[in-house]
């Protein structure tokens, strides 16, 4: 998979990924089917009536109050919302795509892509990247302050990583700066943590590829078997 493929993957789960849901429609939509109402074709009639005066007094005409009338609407041009946007239509085959990934890559592309930071998707692929960090290690054993430290890193990584799929002039973390959120000298994190450092965005790297891959596979799928159902 070149790099023209993965960015148009990119791009194509950006907008299937995207919230729609709270989008309303347009003040012109809303005054065609609500015209403003014209009181001057249809004026209010105020009844009239002859009052009788007393002796020496003519009879002269009231015009009595007339309370207004509520009418319903005979004739509605209100148009319901459709069931899916036409652009969300276009872009079933690829939300359909990352519905079948794995957990880990489905919430790495939702949280990446869709800009989704539910704290399950954040906690499904940090957890993946961990179990892999664990079984790297083996029988090796860290200090609890150690482990504390690399937990936070992991969850940095991924933050850092998807935010350079998304920038492009995103710069990354120094040493130095690193060294100073976990508060550690810069020797101590050259020494320690600088190698998992770079082994926990290089994680992230690779379930990023797998995961555009596969999305990208699963897409030419539906799309050709559409065409034979055609």
């Amino acid at each position: 998979m070149n790099l023209q493929e993965l960015e148009f993957t990119r791009i194509e789960l950006r907008r299937a990924l995207a919230d729609l849901s709270g989008s309303t429609k347009g003040q012109l939509q809303a005054f065609s089917e609500h015209p403003p109402a014209d009181k001057n074709k249809y004026p209010r009639h105020h009844p009239e009536i002859i009052m009788e005066g007393g002796e020496g007094c003519g009879s002269k005409v009231v015009k009595t109050l007339a309370t207004p009338l509520y009418v319903l609407e005979t004739r509605s041009r209100r148009r319901p919302l459709p069931p899916i946007k036409d652009t969300e239509f276009a872009c079933s085959a690829w939300r359909r795509s990352v519905n079948g990934l794995g957990e880990h890559l489905q919430a790495w592309v939702r949280y990446c892509y869709g800009y989704d930071l539910s704290f399950r998707y954040q906690t499904l692929m940090c957890q993946y990247v961990w179990a892999q960090f664990q079984h790297q290690q083996g029988s090796k054993k860290l200090q609890d302050r150690v482990t504390k430290k690399l937990v936070g890193l992991v969850w940095l990584a991924a933050q850092e990583v998807a935010a350079s799929r998304n920038n492009d002039t995103y710069q990354e973390y120094a040493g130095a700066a690193l060294a100073r959120m976990v508060s550690v000298e810069r020797s101590t994190w050259l020494r320690v943590y600088a190698a998992h450092w770079t082994a926990f965005k290089a994680a992230f790297v690779e379930m990023d590829s797998v995961a555009l891959c596969e999305s990208l596979a699963r897409y030419e799928e539906y799309e050709e078997a559409k065409v034979v159902e055609m």
